[in-house]
This record gives structure tokens, C-alpha cells and sequence, in this order.
């Protein structure tokens, strides 16, 4: 399932966008946010939450929304919407219950839900649907939900991600998670960090996932390949601070379909290492 990706009060709705270009182009209509909250019996006012003329007050459910026809299907839309079901006068973590559903008309043809509690604190991110030619075998497409979560600083850890992608499939009513993965990371080398050097240095890398023609279990074979940048930065916290690049490579590996998802070792590093995967 999407991890608990949270989400900037944005709302693809009737309401002005938020600026995040990614989202600029996956607008929900309200009709289907309705469509989507009658189907997960959510009641209220399916305005945004954030009311930026109150500051400090919790307004509607719409945390977060997404909509996108399917490429394959124009009359099925795509739409991942998180409730704010937090009763107003809560303070501290917030309810929410994510949506991932297909919708086509006045009814929600296949979803899945997520109830989960939120640090009210920690709102950074957003969704993004992703319909690239994610094509498994010859009757099977899955789609993609990426969300948004801004990484820490190489100071406060020794590594994070951004950008987490998940694949999903329609068995039936329901809608499965099949892959998952992130977009972008990074990691200190050498164990350097802030505070304790003036030289800090950090391999970064961003992800691209591609289909490849040989397939297990019915289903295509994916592929993640990492283009990794290394950088090494020098005069940190001084005036004469520089950046430079120390060494650029590409890493790939290839996931194979179990019958159930695809099969990952569950290293998040695995693209950082000196000879590649």
C-alpha cells in the first residue's frame, strides 16, 4: 500500500490548483470526488481541509486528490483522494483514509482503502498519477500513484528518498499494489557528515522503470535504472562553500513477477555501490 505519503493541501477540484506542476494537469471533478466519498461512506463537507484565510483551522476532508482518465480506457478515471476525517475539535495526529479507486460514471468499479493516523504536523507532498505504458501482459495494465514527500537534509540522517511510486492492478472490485519503489534518493558516503567535517559526500540518484520483453509468471519483467550522481562538497558552513561533481554511473536491476508482486530484497541502497548492482 502507499506509505503514509502526506500530502500538501492542494485540491484537484473546483478549487485554484496548487502549484505543483505535476498536478497541474490531474484535476478532479467534483462529481467524482463525490462518487468516491458516497462509496467509502465518508459524510461532510468535501471542501479542501486547509482554510488559508483561518490559519489554525480545519475546514473540508479533501487532504489531497488526483484524477486521470485511464489511457487505455477513457471512460474510467483514476482518482486517489485522502480524507481529513479528523473531528474538528482533535488536535495533534489526524485520521485519514486514503482512496485509490477507478471510476467510471456514478460508480467506483474497483478501489482499495487505507485508515491510518498522521503527524498534523508533517504535511509535505502530494499525488501524482502516472500512466505510462505500464503494460504487464496482453489483457493487464497497471497504473501508478506517485506521492510527493520531500527528503530530509544529509544533516539530519545518513540517507531518504522522494518520490515514492507504487504500481497497481485491478483484480475485480479490488486494487492491488504490485511494485514498489522511489523516484529519487541519496545517501552519504564514507559515513561524512555535517558538523563533523567540512567535506560531505553524498551520492544522489533518480529512477526511471522500464518493461522489458521478458516476463515471469504471465507478467512482464520490470527494471529500475539509476542514474547515480556523486557529489563532493567542500567548505560547508564557510563562505568559500563549492560543489562538485565527483563521479556520474548507472545502475540497473531487474524485478521478476511471483504470481503475487514482484519480488525485491527491500534494500532501498541497492543502486549505491561501487561497481553498480
Amino acid at each position: 500500500m502507499l506509505k503514509h505519503l502526506w500530502l500538501l493541501p492542494f485540491f484537484a477540484m473546483v478549487f485554484t490548483p496548487s502549484a505543483h506542476a505535476l498536478n497541474d494537469s490531474q484535476l478532479c471533478d467534483i462529481w467524482t470526488v463525490k462518487v468516491v466519498a458516497n462509496w467509502a461512506e465518508i459524510e461532510g463537507d468535501l471542501m479542501r481541509w486547509w482554510d488559508n484565510n483561518a490559519i489554525g483551522r480545519d475546514q473540508g476532508l479533501i487532504a489531497a486528490a488526483s484524477c486521470r482518465a485511464m489511457p487505455n480506457s477513457p471512460k474510467t478515471t483514476i482518482a486517489v483522494i485522502a480524507f481529513n476525517t479528523t473531528p474538528e475539535e482533535s488536535y495533534g495526529d489526524r485520521s485519514i483514509t486514503e482512496i485509490v479507486a477507478l471510476v467510471e460514471g456514478d460508480k467506483v468499479v474497483a478501489a482499495n482503502r487505507l485508515d491510518y493516523q498522521e503527524d498534523g504536523d508533517n504535511i509535505s507532498g502530494s499525488y501524482r498519477i502516472d500512466t505510462a505504458r505500464y503494460i504487464l501482459s496482453k489483457d493487464v495494465r497497471a497504473f501508478g500513484v506517485v506521492s510527493h514527500n520531500d527528503a530530509r537534509t544529509p544533516c539530519a540522517i545518513e540517507g531518504d528518498t522522494e518520490d515514492d511510486l507504487s504500481l497497481w492492478v485491478r483484480k475485480g472490485e479490488n486494487l492491488h499494489v504490485i511494485f514498489e519503489t522511489y523516484l529519487s534518493g541519496w545517501i552519504t558516503i564514507d559515513g561524512s557528515r555535517c558538523g563533523n567535517t567540512d567535506v560531505r559526500r553524498t551520492a544522489l540518484a533518480n529512477m526511471t522503470i522500464g518493461v522489458e520483453k521478458t516476463s515471469s509468471h504471465g507478467f512482464a519483467d520490470l527494471s529500475i535504472t539509476a542514474h547515480v550522481t556523486e557529489l563532493v562538497e567542500r567548505g560547508i558552513g564557510t563562505d568559500d562553500y563549492s560543489e562538485v561533481t565527483e563521479k556520474y554511473n548507472i545502475a540497473r536491476k531487474v524485478f521478476k513477477y511471483n504470481g503475487q508482486s514482484y519480488v525485491s530484497d527491500n534494500n532501498r541502497w541497492l543502486w549505491w555501490h561501487p561497481k553498480g548492482w
